[in-house]
């Protein structure tokens, strides 16, 4: 009979810091130990154990290449640039406890969700295996032990990688897949019960899949999807260059090159970066569904919410390597998109409370 799974958060620089120290990194020791069994004669010498050095969850740092492309700005879709004035981004907020607050509701004994009034506060949905409504079951202990093996993989090897060279934006996509998506699959793995393949029960995975005829409105670069059907989205993460989409273009969200300050009045007709990446993503929120996403150019990354029909809010901007938060946040922002989408419509406000929205820049 398969062993219930517990209810902790795997983030896997805590599960290091929890082990004896004699214990902690055998890499290097095994692999020399069994090198005989090795089909290649031995090296002449070989890595040192990380045991020691200052071992971190923090992305690695993305370098621009010699030789790159160009990496050009992309181009509001059709179907996005006449969408409907109902259905339209009509204001722009910022929340500067947004990021923490997604960092919180990661937490498996968290404060729930606060509910309006006086009622209790609602205990997070699915990821507490507590659940309301439709919330999933819990992993089995193998399946988290599974999981727990290849994360712990993923961390010695992350921690080993040097920064990466980045030619083009798929070079980008592909760094911000291997140190974001496939940790963050891992992560959500030990939370949620893996039925894939078994549909139309629940699954959860952050990955790059065709979600169907939503060409015109501009393809996300990851979805995270809340069932095996394409149509159930619930989060999206957008992939640009800092060279085609500078920092500036981040920070110039929360200037009246993204909307005006005060009312936070978003222009539809906006021709500065700040305002057609904001349009880009609101396209992809509306004609995919979902209402959670994150944006990155391989050096910031910044998180945000459909917090109301035609209103978009945006955690403050972090850098993309050497935070240690950035996957606390993700995962929170994870758990957060899945939660609302089975149910618990008090989401957005709990972690991104109405008081904190302004649009003073």
């Amino acid at each position: 009979m398969a062993q219930p799974g517990h209810r902790l958060l795997y983030m896997p620089d805590q599960i290091v810091a929890g082990l004896p120290q004699a214990l902690q990194w055998q890499d290097a020791p095994l692999i020399q130990q069994q090198w005989h069994q090795f089909p290649f004669p031995a090296p002449l010498d070989f890595p040192a154990p990380l045991g020691g050095r200052q071992l971190s969850l923090a992305c690695k740092r993305l370098e621009p290449a010699v030789i790159r492309t160009e990496g050009g700005v992309t181009k509001t879709a059709g179907q996005v640039e006449n969408m409907p004035f109902g259905e339209r981004l009509w204001y722009v907020r910022r929340c500067r406890s947004l990021w923490q607050n997604l960092v919180v509701y990661s937490l498996p004994n968290g404060p729930g969700v606060r509910t309006p009034g006086d009622a209790p506060p609602q205990p997070l949905t699915i990821h507490t295996g507590r659940g309301i409504g439709n919330s999933a079951p819990f992993p089995s202990g193998r399946q988290q032990a599974a999981v727990l093996d290849s994360l712990f993989a993923w961390f010695v090897a992350h921690n080993r990688r040097k920064p990466v060279a980045m030619t083009s934006e798929p070079s980008v996509q592909d760094e911000v897949h291997v140190q974001i998506i496939e940790p963050l699959n891992m992560l959500l793995a030990t939370r949620y019960l893996n039925t894939a393949g078994q549909p139309p029960q629940t699954q959860f995975i952050l990955t790059h899949r065709n979600p169907g005829q939503q060409t015109n409105a501009g393809f996300p670069d990851f979805l995270l999807y809340q069932s095996p059907r394409q149509w159930e989205h619930a989060a999206i993460i957008e992939v640009k260059t800092w060279w085609a989409y500078p920092d500036n273009v981040f920070t110039g969200i929360f200037s009246t090159a993204g909307a005006q300050t005060g009312s936070g009045v978003f222009n539809w007709a906006a021709p500065l970066q700040p305002g057609t990446l904001l349009k880009q993503l609101w396209g992809e929120l509306h004609f995919f569904r979902a209402n959670w996403g994150a944006c990155t150019n391989g050096r910031k990354i910044v998180i945000f919410v459909r917090s109301a029909k035609n209103e978009l809010t945006l955690s403050e901007i972090h850098n993309f390597d050497g935070d240690a938060s950035v996957h606390r946040a993700l995962v929170g922002m994870c758990f957060a998109a899945i939660d609302e989408a089975v149910g618990s419509r008090f989401v957005p406000d709990s972690v991104c409370p109405a008081q904190d929205r302004e649009s003073l820049w």
